[in-house]
């Protein structure tokens, strides 16, 4: 490996997961099967973990590093379906980090198992809200221990679009017919049926009518026809936002973060006013993970620290579950990125990108594919 090459790519990416995987990509690494260090201090405690390249580093882990003296044995994934695949295959680790809309799939597909959350000293700090989008409880047991959330909303040139949505940000500049081949979004099938969602009003995307589907089909063909292009890297929607190629897309807060301080005039709206779409992902528990049970309680603990959460904030831009971690945070920063103290509140306008059934998903995935093949 090019040393010198990907220095330079991390220097270029920062802390984002996505960034990240697309830099290994380039070195040719893809998805990293093997251990993030070599085994010994570095892999201890005697257990796996799978993850988004980026949540493996020490200051995630501060009290499993203090117990057991360095990080567990890391193995990274790009994509979740991959890491599913790899995991039904045999590859065996302790603890996966899946995102809440995928780990339903997960479940059914029998590699995880419930969480015993009385094993777990943060449990009663976690963000309600959190601990219950669909998906995360089943069968009156918790699959999934959030970590990592946020808001995902629209980032808008001020120069380049009416002061009105500005004023009063709404998702339906996606839809202005004014900016048409200069808009774009999230390609995404996920992230588009969730936007369209959140605008018609539909509460739960799992079981819509014949005539709500359709309806969600036709405004994001209508979207299609109007964008520019569907961003799959958020590199190329950061650069057509710093260009003037585009003026207001679905984007993520740490991206319109970096234009910001390039000095690129962008207004992030985080909850436009028909309502906020956000993520939320989380620690899972391997059905066959050999390692010691203890140990993974204890990285799930720490990963759910309140002091973990800080770095969270402060260095990836994201929200965090332990809500004593939003204590920890100067107010300037929550607002910076599309956060706030006001949790439940914030939590409480959000929707959250919904865990699919097989059949609703298929049926999904085969509309956005026939509206972009035209």
């Amino acid at each position: 490996m090019n040393v010198r090459k990907f220095r330079a790519l991390m220097e270029d990416v920062g802390p984002d997961r996505r960034a990240f995987n697309r830099a290994l990509a380039a070195l040719g690494l893809g998805i990293v099967a093997g251990t993030s260090a070599p085994r010994g201090a570095q892999a201890a405690g005697g257990i796996g973990y799978f993850t988004w390249a980026g949540y493996e580093i020490p200051e995630f882990q501060g009290a499993y590093v203090a117990k057991y003296g360095g990080s567990p044995d890391t193995s990274f994934f790009a994509e979740e379906e991959e890491a599913l695949t790899k995991i039904r295959a045999g590859f065996k680790p302790d603890v996966g980090h899946p995102c809440m809309s995928n780990v339903a799939r997960w479940r059914d597909s029998g590699v995880i198992k419930p969480i015993d959350t009385a094993r777990l000293r943060n449990w009663s700090d976690l963000i309600k809200p959190l601990t219950t989008v669909p998906g995360a409880v089943a069968d009156g047991q918790q699959w999934i221990v959030p970590f990592d959330w946020g808001p995902n909303g629209i980032a808008m040139r001020t120069d380049l679009v009416d002061q009105a949505y500005l004023d009063d940000p709404s998702w339906m500049v996606l839809w202005d017919e004014r900016y048409a081949g200069r808009l774009s979004m999230w390609d995404s099938v996920d992230g588009a049926v969730a936007v369209v969602a959140v605008v018609l009003g539909i509460p739960d995307t799992n079981s819509v009518t014949d005539d709500e589907f359709a309806k969600i089909e036709d405004m994001i063909r209508r979207q299609y026809k109007l964008s520019r292009f569907f961003w799959g890297s958020e590199t190329d929607a950061e650069t057509a936002m710093a260009s003037g190629e585009i003026v207001a897309t679905y984007l993520w807060g740490g991206v319109t973060n970096r234009l910001t301080a390039a000095g690129v005039p962008i207004l992030y709206a985080p909850g436009p006013k028909e309502g906020v779409v956000s993520f939320a992902c989380g620690l899972t528990l391997i059905s066959e993970g050999p390692g010691d049970e203890q140990a993974k309680y204890d990285l799930i603990d720490a990963m759910t620290d309140p002091e973990s959460g800080k770095y969270l904030i402060e260095a990836y831009g994201y929200g965090h579950s332990n809500a004593r971690a939003f204590e920890l945070v100067n107010e300037d920063v929550l607002k910076s990125q599309g956060l706030t103290k006001d949790i439940e509140g914030f939590l409480a306008k959000s929707s959250f990108m919904q865990s699919w059934s097989p059949a609703v998903r298929e049926r999904y995935l085969k509309m956005f594919e026939d509206i972009k093949a035209g």
